[in-house]
């Protein structure tokens, strides 16, 4: 049995969506709402999964002194520039859990998908690149289709692979 390590109630099990079609069991306190991530479990939670943890009662608390519930360790706040200022996420050093308010936890993952849109945006081939590939994949294949020849066929396939390993260079660019 965890107690939660703000009000001291006993923590739920819930299952939320991670990456790959896979499922985490997490515990949250269905008094104050916050959630406790086991190791690894708060990095492997799909950002677009734990909308269903966020419910109109919870609430940012401020809680002190506050425990592990696996361990009983005291939680420590995580310092990392990679996180968000307004986000406050607790660690034990002993399990290497992390406790977050649900209100810290939309924020930290409406954060991360801000950053794999971005992403996204980044590895997309400029307009004009891409209206080439698709003219030259399109001339490919009206030259295939009025049967020029065997070399013709075999200069179109090779030049088809060479754009599908451009995109791919561009791609591991970035």
């Amino acid at each position: 049995m965890r107690l939660c390590p703000c009000c001291k109630e006993e923590l739920v099990l819930k299952r939320i969506p991670a990456h790959y079609g896979r499922y985490l069991e997490v515990d949250q306190c269905p008094q104050c709402g916050g959630i406790w991530f086991d190791k690894f479990e708060l990095i492997a939670a799909n950002p677009y999964g734990v909308d269903n943890l966020i419910t109109p009662k919870t609430s940012e608390n401020t809680c002190s002194s506050l425990g592990c519930p696996v361990d009983g360790t005291p939680l420590e706040i995580l310092k990392d520039s990679i996180i968000p200022k307004d986000v406050t996420i607790y660690y034990c050093n002993e399990c290497n859990g992390m406790w977050l308010s649900a209100e810290s936890l939309k924020k930290y993952k409406d954060f991360q998908k801000d950053r794999l849109a971005k992403k996204k945006e980044e590895s997309e081939l400029p307009k004009e690149v891409e209206e080439k590939i698709d003219q030259l994949l399109a001339s490919q294949e009206r030259a295939s289709s009025e049967n020029f020849g065997e070399v013709e066929d075999k200069m179109a396939e090779v030049v088809s692979y060479a754009l599908i390993l451009l995109r791919i260079l561009s791609f591991l660019r970035k």
